[in-house]
């Protein structure tokens, strides 16, 4: 509920970010899961640019 001032208690005021949000990233749990993340990333790209590239040079046939 609002409690009658119209103002909705969980959304932010104006352009500050809700609070939940500066404590998320204050957890070294978050960055280390986006770490995690962007490294599986990073080598799945790089992975499939790899296998692209001996493709299109005709090191591997299919």
């Amino acid at each position: 509920m609002t409690g009658g001032d119209g103002v909705d208690g969980d959304e932010p005021a104006g352009d500050v970010p809700a609070a939940g949000w500066r404590a998320a990233a204050r957890d070294r749990r978050v960055w280390a899961i986006l770490a995690v993340v962007a490294f599986l990333l990073v080598c799945c790209c790089s992975a499939a640019a790899g296998t692209l590239l001996a493709l299109a040079t005709g090191l591997l046939a299919v």
